[in-house]
């Protein structure tokens, strides 16, 4: 399964495409959602892990770009700030999850095998 790593913060991308990685996940990584849409666009991946709170152009924008690409694309979104109102705007966008910062990685392994288990791509 082919996953978007998506965070303007470099070490979150290298923890998180290192950890994946381990368990024989495809990992890009994006330090912006220009990026993101960029690569979105060339690849196919499976699963995004998008950063709401990016300075170039927030999560729930790059989310909808990329619903629009594929709207079968499993997106989770993840935020150190727990706002509840921009957690059901993403999750009414099509976000398939909302995650807090910082991220338990032996759960985020575990809905990742779930998805991977599930998804017919």
């Amino acid at each position: 399964m082919k996953i978007l790593v998506v965070d303007d913060e470099l070490p979150i991308c290298e923890l998180l495409y290192e950890f994946l990685s381990q368990y024989g996940f495809q990992v890009n990584t994006a330090t912006s959602g220009e990026e993101a849409i960029s690569l979105f666009s060339k690849e196919k991946h499976q699963v995004v892990l998008l950063d709401v709170k990016m300075p170039d152009m927030d999560g729930i924008e790059v989310l909808k770009v990329l619903r629009k690409i594929d709207t079968r694309v499993e997106v989770i979104m993840i935020s150190a700030f727990a706002d509840e109102e921009t957690k059901r705007d993403a999750l009414r966008r099509g976000a398939s999850l909302y995650l807090e910062k910082p991220v338990e990685l032996e759960r985020l392994k575990n809905i990742l095998g779930k998805f991977s288990e599930c998804t017919m791509f």
